[in-house]
């Protein structure tokens, strides 16, 4: 008798129901995650093209770079182009038959970083784009003069189809890989975490409620902590981000507290869903994007002493609920651990978090 390599299911039989409705489930999943990864890589070209255009030197939709050097508009369209090309890898890998061959982590902590960046796109661009059906002005057409109008549709449409086809064929590949880890209830889930990770856990989910809060209140009209310039540059569509920053740190809140207090019986991947992408929302919009925002203005209008605040507890609200992550899900996912959950194995589950759930209508692209 041969025995079956860890982690591989047997061969469906396709007389025995119990196994062949599995293996039918199974391809299924597989196809579909096929599709929406290859989705995935062809929603990245308009971005990936207009950026190498402009790397090149080919400023195609270009209105005026408002004194921005060359060398600095080089620069930020190289990280970017970049930043993408790594999401279209991802997007391809999960094309493979039998999913990607590397561990889970090194898929999960790039798209940790893309479900938060995306995340906000996702849900504050159509909100923007709905605004002139309420007799507010068009945020594609109404423009700073940086960019043409239809670098921001193209762009930020990219944006929404990559997003949602990325982290849909990630979530299928973690369904299938940790199935057994995201259908654990939370309450078994919250008893095999070691306490320094609810420790790290809850002190995340402590400022990304306070920070949430924040960015609630200057969402409503509050004006505390802001200077003058970032006063002037609040207008509809950035309160609008603000809001949306706001309801996804608070979710991520919500999500860490009842992941790590065991609060419900119902499955431990949705909260864990909310807790990944809120806290990397918070971590990519807030941290880091915020951080190099104050650096980019420091010289003529520097943040306010509070805006750092905001930014550095933003920053390491993500680095907490990233680290507890990384030392949490592989315990709470251990052989002996308890339940089914310890079958799937200990290698790279901290993916299951990151994709349960990853100047313009949001800013320049």
């Amino acid at each position: 008798m041969t025995d079956t390599p860890r982690g591989t299911a047997p061969a469906a039989d396709p007389a025995d129901p119990a196994t062949a409705v599995p293996a039918r489930a199974g391809a299924r999943h597989e196809a579909l995650r096929r599709r929406l990864g290859l989705a995935a890589v062809v929603a990245c070209l308009p971005y990936l093209t207009l950026k190498l255009l402009w790397v090149l030197g080919i400023d195609v939709g270009v209105v005026d770079l408002h004194g921005t050097g060359r060398g600095t508009w080089v620069l930020v369209n190289l990280v970017t182009f970049l930043m993408d090309a790594a999401a279209a890898l991802i997007a391809y890998l999960l094309t493979r038959p039998g999913g990607p061959r590397v561990r889970t982590w090194l898929l999960a902590l790039p798209m940790w970083m893309a479900s938060g960046l995306l995340s906000v796109i996702m849900i504050a661009v159509p909100l923007d784009a709905a605004r002139p059906l309420f007799g507010g002005p068009n945020p594609f057409r109404d423009q700073d003069g940086f960019l043409q109008p239809w670098v921001y549709g193209v762009v930020y449409g990219g944006f929404i189809v990559e997003g949602a086809v990325l982290m849909g064929a990630f979530g299928l590949y973690l369904h299938d890989r940790h199935g057994p880890l995201l259908r654990t209830p939370a309450a078994a889930f919250a008893r095999r975490l070691p306490l320094p990770v609810r420790t790290a856990a809850l002190a995340a989910a402590g400022l990304l409620a306070a920070t949430g809060a924040v960015r609630l209140a200057w969402a409503c009209g509050a004006r505390f902590g802001l200077t003058a310039a970032r006063l002037a540059e609040m207008d509809g569509t950035a309160r609008l981000t603000q809001g949306v920053q706001a309801v996804l740190a608070l979710a991520a809140a919500v999500g860490t507290v009842v992941a790590v207090r065991g609060l419900t019986r119902a499955r431990v991947r949705l909260p864990l869903a909310a807790a990944c992408v809120g806290s990397a929302a918070a971590f990519g919009w807030g941290g880091l994007l915020g951080a190099l925002g104050t650096l980019a203005r420091s010289a003529q209008h520097p943040s306010s002493a509070f805006m750092v605040a905001v930014y550095a507890a933003e920053t390491a609200a993500g680095l907490l609920a990233l680290g507890a992550g990384l030392a949490g899900l592989p315990a709470a996912n251990r052989p002996g651990a308890g339940g089914a959950a310890g079958a799937a194995g200990t290698t790279g589950v901290v993916g299951a978090a990151a994709g349960a759930g990853t100047g313009g209508p949001v800013g320049r692209p």
